[in-house]
């Protein structure tokens, strides 16, 4: 959990992969590359090398991109990382396309393909195989065929590394081997190495294998006995994709609540899903994406006709429509749910990731401090007004969506609206950039932890590969650009600079 966030009165549920292929066995599959623009941004801003050309490359690499009509340039079709797009289960989702096209959000057929606008409303990709099932980066990089066939390739199980171990080396610090204990029994060891370590336990685990290892803000490892082999902002920085959902009423048979409810659904759902392989049991319960950018609505929340996909303009807005209600709260099940869960993509709040304790087995001190820049209530306040136009575009072309008062906000001034934002609100699990990357570990606005080569300042032979060193959060799902930094990062470690 999360420290009480001010404000909103309450923790968050904050919660990360654990297994072979992390995340990428629990989450919702989307594959999603994000704007180039923002890419562009990053070697602006001194990460050389990121810009989208660099970068574009490495998504191609891993990628087999199973729809063989769509825009193939912009893909790739020999890589060992499936992703696909499905049909449209719901009616409620057929029905807020053409809502979108109705307020000028154009549809966007493929997110991923350069030649599309970066603002509207699309299907999504998800990271499934031929036979429509999940597609983890576990499955696609670490298949048995593969394991049997690499002598040199040694994975330890129920493990947990605990910290590096960091001697002296030619130019300062350098690591020497990692500690790491078996979850299992009690016993303890350490594995040496000769080249490189590279981290890559994920924007939580990273910073704290660097922190437990003396890597991190002095002061704090101080405090808990920790020598300091080097000082930088490791933890800092910790960004999210903060959302709010606006729930509203349509019938049970167009709802996912209806298998909750309803067992001879169910059972006839399951047939489908044994026999044929299809229905509501293999549907996703994210489809459809609406990305737009706030600067682009007007004062009620709607589109400013002519301008959403002829903008230089990049999204910093998001709607995932769910046939369920969104929300992390309880809600009753008596009838249908339809909901809007708007989410903000470029946050100016920043958190941090602490140590407890100086023990690997002690829970985190995470700190999101979610809201705390008061400009992230702009572009929120701006997507809810989206998010009621387009509800209330499919109720005026007659579909059976009815208001939900409770779930939405009473009114649509500012504080009204903010109100709604401190209650119904919550993560989607985009945490990243608390180990970020830069030219230098002192760059303005909260340091850097690891160069452009991923190589952490300050401490030889050691890399960072997640999302944690993102500059800053991308307007987008973070599993594809993850696995993009970790192709890139093999491709620096095979290819060296000297510099």
């Amino acid at each position: 959990m999360s420290d009480d966030q001010p404000g909103m009165r309450k923790k968050f549920q904050l919660i990360n992969g654990s297994a072979l292929g992390g995340s990428t066995r629990i989450n919702q599959m989307l594959y999603l590359r994000g704007v180039k623009q923002e890419y562009d941004m990053w070697a602006e801003s001194g990460c050389k090398g990121w810009g989208w050309n660099d970068v574009e490359p490495f998504f191609k690499k891993s990628e087999r991109f199973l729809d063989g009509n769509g825009d193939l340039t912009s893909h790739g079709t020999k890589g060992e990382w499936r992703n696909r797009t499905g049909p449209l289960v719901f009616p409620g989702f057929r029905q807020l396309v053409e809502s979108c096209k109705n307020l000028s959000l154009p549809y966007i057929d493929d997110f991923n393909s350069e030649k599309n606008p970066d603002i509207g409303c699309g299907r999504l990709h998800f990271t499934r195989d031929e036979n429509q099932h999940r597609n983890s980066t576990y499955y696609a990089f670490l298949p048995s065929r593969l394991v049997s066939q690499r002598p040199n390739l040694h994975i330890l199980t129920n493990t947990i590394a605990e910290k590096l171990i960091i001697g002296k080396g030619n130019n300062g610090p350098a690591v020497k081997g990692v500690q790491v204990s078996s979850r299992l029994v009690s016993q303890r060891k350490i594995v040496t190495c000769e080249l490189e370590v590279v981290v890559c336990a994920g924007p939580f685990g990273s910073p704290q294998i660097l922190m437990l290892s003396g890597i991190g803000p002095a002061q704090h490892l101080k405090e808990l006995g920790i020598q300091v082999h080097k000082d930088l902002p490791v933890g800092e920085n910790l960004q999210d994709h903060f959302a709010v959902s606006i729930a509203q009423r349509i019938p049970m048979s167009h709802s996912l609540v209806s298998l909750e409810t309803r067992p001879w659904i169910f059972l006839v759902e399951l047939i489908k899903w044994l026999i044929w392989g299809t229905g509501m049991l293999l549907a996703p319960v994210l489809q459809l994406a609406v990305f737009a950018s706030s600067s682009l609505l007007d004062d009620e929340g709607r589109p400013i006709p002519g301008k959403q996909g002829n903008s230089d303009e990049i999204p910093d807005v998001e709607i995932m429509p769910m046939a369920y209600d969104s929300s992390d709260l309880g809600f009753d099940k008596s009838r249908g749910v339809f909901s809007f869960l708007c989410v903000l993509l470029r946050p100016k709040s920043k958190g941090t990731v602490r140590l407890a304790f100086n023990a690997f087995d002690a829970p985190l001190r995470v700190d999101p401090r979610y809201l705390s820049n008061p400009d992230d209530f702009l572009p929120l306040r701006a997507v809810l007004k989206l998010a009621l136009r387009i509800g209330e575009d499919m109720r005026a072309s007659g579909y059976p969506i009815e208001d939900w008062k409770s779930e939405m906000p009473q009114d649509e001034d500012d504080a009204s609206l903010d109100k709604f934002i401190q209650w119904r609100n919550r993560t989607t699990y985009h945490y990243s950039s608390t180990c970020r990357m830069g030219p230098r570990e002192d760059i303005p606005d909260g340091g850097a932890v690891v160069d452009e080569q991923l190589r952490v300042f300050g401490v030889n032979k050691l890399r960072v590969a997640d999302s944690s060193v993102f500059p800053w959060v991308l307007g987008t799902h973070l599993q594809a650009p993850t696995v993009m930094v970790a192709e890139k990062c093999a491709h620096m470690m095979l290819n060296p600079k000297n510099d």
